[in-house]
């Protein structure tokens, strides 16, 4: 490997001024990949959840820093009873007979309660903390979504270039053919050539014609979705730029933000481990309550009477038979899982990274064959033409050349959009783009 990273850097510095050789349409809308990529990102919907997902969590915190304000309850009871407190006294003889009280079997009472937390063991700090851990794994898997989106992005845009570039080459024989045609409509006129050459001629250009209409259908539908894509329209007109990414080192180095969502998912079970914990710790609060009732707090009073009370609570469970223990537990499980989830990720992302590295080698090769192969194409299409103005061969046979020497052309184009491809994908599959 470490051969074909200095045949890749030998290689490159005259492989990217090829890539880097945009046709001039001064008139035309210059479109690049990065403007593509800011605007998939602003304008796809997705993106508006990162203010909602914030929005939510700054209401989500308000509400939690409000357990610290006391809650206040008004009740009210009513209540009828088969049987209420009696008093009985039995006097000696010559004392008057005591008259206690009866008190009716009605009762009513309306109160208003009202209780502070103290101390709530630190309940409400971790349920911030976990809302807080909550907004950076959701925020942070949009983000990874969206970036997902560039590799869509990528396809319509490199189709694009992929069609404009074989319209070019598709103009450019036809227009070969047609000086050829031209040349041959002399010679019947003067009886050298034969109708026969013409006609074919004639009908290669027809399917020229028919290629190029192919080609402008498939583009406008590419523009099309590509301008869904990004939530602006892209004008057909538009000349998109082949991107030369740059490539600093050919290491490997994990910075997918799914990778960064993992992390953040361990750190919320982390505190949602510790607030396992506030479970077991006792809270303490202040009460109070104020009512007016009958009976109130004499109770053997048959009056409607106001009354109060004051004081304070403890509330405490010492013990839960393990279940926080199991709970822990529980979450060191689901830790390990995210763990091995995050390592089998990141042992995919090197396989694609060697697969990345090698198809860029492979196009760096292939171009130079390229090369070699429409250098001997332009030469025997030359050959053929002239073999055509002397009769030595068909009109087939020539158009036969024309199209292998375009094919060659074509397949350096392809190659050459490959390659960009190629380290885009590299960049991409590593999270560097």
């Amino acid at each position: 490997m470490k051969t074909n990273k200095s045949i890749l850097a030998a290689s490159l510095g005259f492989i990217l001024v090829l890539t880097a050789e945009p046709i001039s349409l001064s008139a035309q809308d210059t479109i690049t990949l990065d403007f593509c990529y800011r605007m998939v990102e602003q304008n796809y919907p997705l993106a508006g959840q990162l203010d909602l997902l914030a929005g939510s969590n700054v209401l989500k915190v308000k509400n939690l820093n409000k357990n610290w304000l006391p809650t206040i309850n008004i009740n009210g009871q009513v209540t009828y009873q088969s049987d209420v407190t009696k008093v009985e006294i039995e006097l000696p003889a010559g004392f008057p007979p005591l008259q206690m009280p009866v008190l009716d079997k009605d009762w009513y009472k309306a109160t208003l309660d009202v209780s502070q937390a103290i101390w709530d063991g630190n309940v409400t700090s971790y349920q911030k903390k976990l809302e807080e851990a909550n907004l950076q794994v959701d925020q942070t898997s949009v983000r990874a979504e969206l970036y997902k989106l560039k590799e869509r992005v990528n396809q319509f845009y490199f189709s694009i270039i992929l069609l404009n570039q074989n319209e070019a080459l598709l103009i450019s024989t036809r227009t070969q053919v047609e000086e050829k045609l031209n040349e041959v409509k002399a010679g019947i006129k003067y009886g050298a050539v034969l109708q026969s050459t013409a006609d074919a001629l004639e009908a290669e250009i027809i399917r020229i014609d028919q290629r190029l209409t192919e080609t402008r259908m498939d583009r406008t539908g590419l523009f099309h979705m590509l301008s869904e894509l990004l939530g602006v329209g892209i004008p057909e007109s538009s000349y998109l730029i082949l991107p030369n990414p740059s490539i600093t080192g050919y290491s490997y180095q994990n910075m997918r933000l799914e990778n960064e969502v993992f992390d953040l998912q361990r750190a919320r079970l982390e505190v949602m481990r510790n607030m396992i914990t506030t479970k077991w710790n006792p809270k303490f609060f202040a009460f109070g309550q104020a009512g007016i009732g009958r009976p109130a707090l004499n109770m053997l009073s048959n009056d409607f009477e106001p009354f109060y009370i004051v004081g304070a609570r403890l509330s405490w469970t010492p013990l839960n038979w393990n279940t926080n223990k199991n709970e822990k537990k529980i979450l060191a499980i689901q830790s390990s899982l995210l763990l091995r989830q995050q390592e089998s990720f990141d042992k995919n992302l090197k396989i694609q990274a060697e697969k990345d590295l090698s198809e860029i080698l492979k196009n760096l090769e292939v171009m130079e064959k390229d090369r070699e192969i429409i250098s001997l194409r332009e030469r025997i299409s030359l050959a053929a033409s002239s073999q055509l103005d002397n009769g030595v061969i068909t009109s087939s046979e020539y158009v036969a050349r024309l199209t292998e020497e375009r094919q060659a052309k074509l397949n350096y184009e392809v190659h050459r959009i490959q390659f960009a491809r190629a380290k885009l994908a590299y960049l991409y599959n590593q999270g560097k783009l």
